[in-house]
């Protein structure tokens, strides 16, 4: 998702429930040495990660979002191994994957972070998100501060009101933590794949194509049939935000070819199978096709958008979470301007 796109996304999901504890993770082994970390729900938004132990150290894909996350995952990962971080893979440049690079280079000096060279030059390009940070530290926090505050005196629930007291506090220490950040950029960028040779788990870090962004990465064990995806495939709603549905649906078919039989997507459970992305293609075919059809009949964008958005809410509503039906309307809006030619 554009990262501006998300932290709207963020100040609008403020609302939902927390998870009690402290723990940020949930530890899944899926194979020998191999585990998913899936995200908690948590403030500020958290993203999963995958490790696996080498022979001589370990392999991370994706760093999380914040430092703070970023060393709470760095001690899952010791009570597992003493081994040291010897690779960090960033799926793509969206904050929730990279802001935690800082903690593990600082834990461990000798670790080479790794993406895509789009996904560093959009890093970069991005200013490392500084714009997207000041944005949520200076206005949308402030903001919501002052919302979560007046409903703790208005709360009666004493369940509701510890949430709202553990909100303040998460997001509270999140905003100082946020406003000092300073990211580590990728040491090792490529353009199609790099091996990592390993006698006891070889691993490829591919570079499927255009979809979520424009330098995804996926990581690949062949000998485990396991694919850590980033956000090419997650466990919430599609949002396409300013990428082409197009890309994202041949990467997809790109990536159905490679022979797994396990997923760890960037958001949401492990996935069994291939169900989770012929789902995600599926929702993006549909959502060109009932596009292209309200373009060719001379529907302008926003009837298009109401229209469209109806229909793909009708169909998809039970095989997504909730929040598809706040999310479908952009979706839409986006695959206009491409159906269109307004965008390419």
């Amino acid at each position: 998702m554009n990262p501006l796109l998300r932290f709207s996304m963020i100040v609008y999901l403020l609302t939902s429930p927390l998870l009690g504890g402290d723990a940020l993770f949930e530890i899944r082994p899926v194979a020998e040495g191999v585990y998913a970390a899936i995200a908690r729900p948590h403030r500020p938004e958290n993203a999963n990660s995958m490790f696996v132990i080498l022979d001589e150290g370990v392999l991370v894909v994706d760093a999380s979002s914040t430092p703070s996350s970023a060393r709470a995952l760095i001690e899952e990962i010791r009570r597992l191994t003493p081994k040291p971080v010897l690779y960090v893979v960033n799926t793509h440049f969206h904050w929730d994957h990279f802001w935690g690079n800082r903690a593990f280079r600082d834990a461990f000096p000798g670790a080479q972070i790794l993406s895509t060279e789009s996904a560093r030059l959009d890093m970069e390009r991005m200013g490392l998100g500084w714009p997207y940070r000041d944005k949520l530290t200076s206005s949308e926090l402030p903001k919501a501060f002052e919302q979560w505050k007046a409903q703790l005196a208005k709360e009666t629930d004493p369940q509701r009101q510890q949430l709202l007291r553990d909100r303040l506090e998460q997001w509270g220490n999140a905003s100082e933590e946020l406003k000092t950040l300073t990211p580590a950029l990728p040491d090792i960028t490529f353009t199609d794949r790099l091996s990592l040779p390993n006698e006891t788990q070889p691993i490829e870090i591919l570079a499927p194509g255009r979809g979520h962004t424009s330098g995804d990465a996926a990581v690949y064990l062949p000998r485990s049939k396991i694919l850590a995806t980033g956000d090419l495939i997650a466990g919430d709603s599609p949002y396409i935000a300013d990428v082409n549905p197009y890309d994202w649906i041949r990467t997809l078919d790109a990536v159905e070819r490679l022979d797994f039989n396990m997923m760890v997507p960037g958001h949401g459970g492990v996935m069994k199978g291939k169900d989770g992305l012929r789902l995600w293609r599926d929702h993006f075919r549909e959502l060109t096709a009932q596009t292209e059809e309200a373009f060719a009949a001379g529907t302008p964008l926003d009837a298009a958008v109401e229209q469209v958005s109806a229909r793909l809410v009708e169909r998809f509503k039970d095989r997504f979470p909730p929040e598809f039906a706040q999310a479908v309307p952009l979706n839409v809006r986006t695959a206009y301007k491409f159906v269109s030619g307004q965008q390419n």
